[in-house]
């Protein structure tokens, strides 16, 4: 490589995930598992957390199929 030039920069993430090989960062991804969570958790208020555990399930799977450590 000469002066002036760059490599591609690739992140330790990005390297080490074999199971989400674009580098994907954790808020761009599971979108719809987030979404009926975050609304389950707006609507039940305090029961939250008993009433939307499927969901929270749900997302959490999403999260660690693509590599993610929760």
């Amino acid at each position: 490589m000469g002066a002036g030039q760059s490599t591609p920069v690739q992140t330790q993430a990005t390297a080490l995930n074999p199971k989400n090989p674009n580098g994907l960062k954790p808020c761009c991804v599971c979108l719809e598992t987030k979404k009926a969570r975050d609304t389950c958790f707006f609507e039940k208020g305090d029961e939250a957390e008993t009433k939307c555990h499927y969901l929270i399930q749900a997302h959490r799977k999403c999260m660690e199929d693509l590599g993610f450590t929760i």
